[in-house]
């Protein structure tokens, strides 16, 4: 009886150990590293939209993270924008894709009033404003390698996407994808979910 105990007890203390090392770890340093890498990726995205500084995300996951924001017009009219890019915390992601869309049930003539003023790349603004001159090719000193562009049924553009290879983005931030890729993917995942159910556990 008392081996058992002793036995439970032992199993049970290496079970909380490793559930406090998890803990921290994601926290010092999948958290600290991951939210590094989100802000280098939006100050990177800063060159063809201009995602507004204060903004924080509205949804962070381990592939994804969204923005949305409201723009409004000289005449008063608001729409919102969503701004979504990929994470590249998989490293069995190649590409790393942007994109800029209109939430649903905005007005498709009020997007496109805004996007002047939201989209900071000027290959792609031409490529929406003026048909003789649409250029969706890739763009060396931006980083991106091709442009797609969707439009409503007004003929008015209400989503934009932006391919990159990863590599441009690794490759500037090298130190902080080193930290993470350092681990088994399933491990690293399991520590983003980890932290992130914390986080919303302490929050509601």
């Amino acid at each position: 009886m008392k081996k058992s105990l002793v036995i439970f007890l032992g199993i049970t203390t290496v079970i909380v150990l490793t559930f406090l090392f998890a803990v921290i770890l994601s926290f010092k340093v999948v958290k600290q590293s991951t939210d590094k890498i989100n802000l280098a990726l939006k100050n990177n995205f800063q060159t063809i939209v201009r995602i507004p500084t204060p903004i924080p995300p509205e949804t962070k996951s381990f592939d994804k993270t969204v923005y949305i924001w409201e723009m409004e017009t000289t005449a008063g009219e608001i729409v919102k924008v969503r701004f979504t890019h990929d994470t590249a915390f998989s490293k069995a992601t190649n590409n790393i894709v942007a994109t800029l869309e209109m939430e649903p049930g905005g007005d498709p003539s009020v997007f496109d009033k805004v996007l002047p003023a939201v989209i900071a790349d000027r290959q792609t603004i031409i490529s929406i404003r003026d048909p003789n001159h649409i250029n969706l090719s890739a763009n060396q000193e931006q980083g991106y390698d091709k442009i797609e562009l969707t439009k409503s049924n007004t003929d008015k553009v209400i989503k934009v996407v932006w391919f990159y290879n990863k590599d441009v983005f690794v490759n500037k931030n090298q130190n902080l994808y080193k930290k993470i890729y350092s681990y088994p993917q399933s491990v690293l995942k399991g520590l983003y979910i980890l932290q992130r159910g914390i986080l919303q556990i302490f929050s509601t």
